[in-house]
């Protein structure tokens, strides 16, 4: 019988950018001592520090003869290399292990040989796969067929903001800690501003408290930022702080990129000296109209606060 080669190539894409690629390169499939090798790449993979697949097979005219898995850290740790031929199955399941450097980059992960046996449909596939960073943290994917599209993921959040003290008198400053982080897996670079609000509902009538840029923030990790707000113009009233991260690149989890202090500050009041004016000269008042209603009966006076 005349032989010809065939190139099944299996393309499946994981994390961002990244591609499983199984070359298949077999005789012609109708020859029962044909073989038939596969190799499971990655592609494009970033921070890539653990991988688990299985490969499943017609076990029925596959016989699968030889695996070899090929890890891309050393030292490292195979957890599963385990072949199941009544399921069809092969699963390989690794990690680097420290002080192994994560990999980023295209390699190979497994060659699998098998042999022909009969005449019919290979039935391999992918199942079952995942992918992790050096952060336990998977690296996202979905299936089309034979495809496992990559799910880039560029998600940062403001996720704390606090303010003391919590009231001050003008010109004094109010010391504001925002904590920022990189819930993607790409390193990111973004800026963070503190905004100071009397009035929730009316928009634009905001104090912008500052403003400063994160710069290379690695993924799965957080940051603290501090900004001093000058109160030496702010209008005299209690305010909400809040802080915000505008989307970066390729972002589409939005909500978390905004957040509210809890409870608002105490208040920005009047300067010391204006209070001990504005008390003397209602202390005066008080005097003089109690004076002057005397000879007309009780009267009620009432008392303003300042802290």
């Amino acid at each position: 019988m005349e032989r010809k080669n065939v190139t099944a190539v299996l393309i499946i894409s994981i994390a961002a950018y990244l591609t499983l690629t199984l070359t298949c390169l077999a005789g012609f499939v109708s020859a029962s001592d044909t073989t038939l090798e596969v190799e499971i790449s990655v592609v494009g993979v970033q921070n890539l520090y653990g991988f688990d697949f299985t490969l499943t097979y017609n076990s029925a005219i596959l016989d699968l003869v030889d695996r070899t898995p090929l890890l891309p850290w050393s030292p490292n740790l195979i957890l599963r290399n385990v072949v199941n031929e009544v399921e069809g199955t092969y699963n390989l399941a690794a990690v680097a292990l420290a002080p192994a450097t994560p990999y980023d980059g295209t390699t190979k992960l497994a060659k699998i040989t098998f042999l022909y046996t009969d005449t019919g449909d290979d039935g391999l596939s992918l199942t079952e796969t995942a992918l992790t960073d050096s952060y336990g943290y998977p690296i996202p994917y979905t299936i089309d067929g034979m495809q496992i599209q990559a799910i880039p993921v560029h998600d940062v959040a403001v996720i704390g903001i606090t303010g003391t003290p919590r009231g001050a008198y003008q010109g004094d400053p109010i010391n504001v800690q925002v904590v920022v982080r990189n819930k993607g897996n790409f390193e990111e670079t973004f800026e963070v501003t503190v905004y100071a609000d009397a009035d929730e509902v009316v928009i634009g009538d905001e104090y912008i408290v500052g403003t400063q840029q994160v710069s290379g923030l690695a993924a799965k990790t957080t940051q603290t930022l501090d900004f001093v707000w000058d109160t030496s113009d702010v209008a005299y009233g209690t305010y909400w702080l809040s802080a915000l991260a505008p989307p970066v690149e390729g972002e589409t989890l939005v909500a978390d990129n905004f957040l509210k202090c809890g409870d608002h500050i105490g208040g920005i009041y009047a300067p010391l000296q204006v209070r001990q004016s504005a008390n003397l000269s209602l202390n005066i008042s008080v005097i003089l109209l109690g004076v002057c209603l005397v000879a007309f009966g009780t009267f009620e006076v009432k008392r303003y606060w300042f802290p």
